[in-house]
């Protein structure tokens, strides 16, 4: 028997090409169930592969001869866009919350062929061409499929959703109109990112899925105000900062040109970020490495060191600017720091 992941320039005549000559097949991952082998062997087969793709969730199939199952999808870091097309079956996910962040995703779900059923948390609602609705992955969930039915999904983090949709949770196995407005609109989008995936470089892929998530929220409306969204916004991006300086805090060479660099941002916006908490990117990574070093000199294990050397393991190489620093940040020199520790506990 074989059924092994087929890609489609094992099935194109001619590899698909975009600007540049850079080949870019359909998905990043594809499967297809070959005919032979027993109708048991293939279902488990699909079942493991969509464990694989998607969640972990139970697979009942009809035990029929002609079984099929194919998967096409694409992804990025922003989402992933898959076109199922495969056999009557039913889904079960029992388990309440995500096993990883590979699960930890809302999947939104438009229907091209056939008809399945979404059951969550008590509401139900059965989707034919052209229907659209969306379920949390994460948590328990109950999906009927339907004799040969073909779905457009996308997986978005849930994250990235709950800041934009006010009480995203509710709207989970719920109608969603597609027949005009905006609606509509995100359809036809979908419908043709699907088709002209396989076309798109990385960058456009990046693009699409922004206009994809944004069409995707506004059909589910109740959308966040602007300033609640960019506020949630700006804090993730400063979380991001910090830990990046958390991981670099020992490099000396550690300036905000290599910073913007590393991040993608600008050190002017980053600075601005800083300032809503009355300091400055600088002065943040300066004060960040004056408390290690202050913890250190504090540290019995840290005693043999001397003051120059747990300095230049923060990131410090001017010991006149480090013993300024220090004790303009503590209102005492480093050795004075130093001595103070060991001798507070004689004190008591």
């Amino acid at each position: 028997m074989t059924m092994r992941p087929i890609i489609p320039a094992e099935r194109d005549a001619v590899p698909n090409v975009v600007s540049g000559g850079a080949p870019f097949e359909w998905t990043s991952s594809s499967i297809e169930l070959a005919a032979d082998g027993s109708i048991g062997q293939r279902i488990e087969f699909w079942r493991e592969m969509i464990l694989r793709l998607f969640a972990d969730v139970q697979i009942a199939a009809v035990q029929k001869a002609d079984f099929f199952g194919q998967v096409r999808q694409r992804k990025c870091d922003k989402l992933r866009i898959s076109e199922i097309h495969a056999s009557e079956q039913a889904v079960i996910r029992r388990y309440r919350q995500a096993r990883s962040e590979y699960e930890d995703k809302y999947f939104a779900v438009l229907m091209l062929e056939g008809s399945q059923s979404v059951e969550q948390d008590g509401k139900i609602v059965t989707l034919h061409p052209g229907d659209f609705a969306i379920y949390d992955a994460t948590r328990p969930h109950h999906l009927q499929f339907g004799q040969s039915w073909r779905e457009i999904v996308v997986s978005i983090p849930r994250t990235t959703l709950n800041q934009l949709v006010v009480g995203m949770e509710h709207r989970t196995a719920c109608p969603i109109p597609t027949a005009q407005g905006v609606g509509s609109v995100m359809r036809g989008f979908l419908e043709q990112m699907s088709l002209q995936i396989r076309h798109v470089s990385e960058d456009e892929m990046l693009q699409l899925s922004d206009t994809a998530i944004s069409l995707i929220a506004m059909t589910l409306g109740n959308l966040q105000r602007n300033d609640v969204v960019q506020s949630r916004m700006k804090a993730l991006t400063l979380t991001r900062v910090k830990r990046h300086l958390l991981e670099h805090l020992r490099d000396p060479e550690l300036n905000p040109t290599m910073i913007e660099q590393a991040i993608g941002i600008s050190s002017r916006y980053i600075n601005k970020l800083f300032e809503a908490e009355n300091t400055s990117l600088m002065r943040y990574v300066w004060n960040f490495r004056l408390e290690r070093c202050a913890e250190d000199l504090a540290n019995p294990q840290c005693a043999v060191l001397r003051v120059s050397d747990i300095a230049l393991r923060w990131g410090f190489n001017d010991m006149s600017h480090f013993s300024r620093a220090f004790r303009e940040r503590f209102e005492t020199s480093p050795r004075e720091w130093r001595n103070r520790a060991v001798t507070r506990p004689d004190d008591r």
